[in-house]
């Protein structure tokens, strides 16, 4: 009897352990500035996410870390830089005015002549979408930034986005390459090989200043409720 009680309570330890490691591990709150730095990247896809771009060193960073400082437009636009960036419709905008501000945003990464991490990522994001329904582009800003820029002309992604099916309310981006590594970088996602790319969707309500990272193999059905969760709470 002793040997069947501590298999079992061994056995019921484990799957606590497990249950709170998944948990853990694909779901992480954080704060605006010093969180999304340290977004982890797959492992198979390891690179030091904070690594920066050319350029970088001696980089002044905010220190906008009080809620109150979080939350001001000017900070919030200091951090994620306004850079330009053009759309697959070869459209100028301007990243923190145009794509972030006020809104709340599922924030991807890709390159169209990825063959490991993008086919896997890009069918959930499809099936994202079409959980949101008519949010999507109304409620919620789908953005993939492209990691190869030099290579992702708008009117590569503009092909590569009706591959997969996506629709309207779905933007990606590519530009000059300082400006996509800058932005990369300010998300805490940049790597000095783009094929080392992250495989993590950074989930956030940029209004106010609530963000986490959510792993791109999870069930889209999760990544979803977690875009609604922010809508509801604002």
């Amino acid at each position: 009897m002793r040997g069947v009680m501590s298999w079992r309570e061994g056995k019921t330890a484990a799957r606590s352990h497990l249950a709170r490691s998944f948990l853990a591990g694909i779901l992480v709150s954080f704060c605006l500035w010093g969180g999304i730095r340290n977004a982890e990247a797959h492992e198979k896809h390891k690179h030091p996410a904070a690594t920066p771009p050319p350029g970088a060193q001696g980089e002044q960073q905010s220190k906008a870390t009080t809620p109150a400082l979080r939350l001001d437009e000017n900070n919030q636009r200091e951090y994620f830089t306004d850079l330009p960036l053009l759309t697959q419709d070869g459209k100028e905008v301007h990243f923190y005015t145009d794509m972030l501000k006020g809104k709340v945003v599922l924030i991807s990464f890709i390159c169209t002549n990825c063959t490991e991490v993008c086919p896997i990522l890009m069918p959930i994001l499809v099936r994202i979408q079409e959980l949101l329904g008519d949010r999507s582009g109304r409620d919620v800003s789908l953005i993939s930034i492209s990691v190869d820029p030099e290579d992702d002309t708008p009117e590569e992604l503009k092909e590569y986005g009706k591959k997969y099916g996506a629709k309207p309310g779905w933007t990606f981006l590519t530009g000059k390459k300082e400006n996509i590594d800058w932005v990369v970088y300010k998300l805490g996602q940049y790597a000095e090989d783009f094929e080392d790319h992250s495989m993590l969707f950074l989930v956030g309500d940029v209004k106010n200043a609530r963000w986490a990272k959510m792993r791109g193999d999870m069930p889209p059905e999760t990544i979803a409720a977690r875009l609604l969760e922010f809508l509801a709470k604002r």
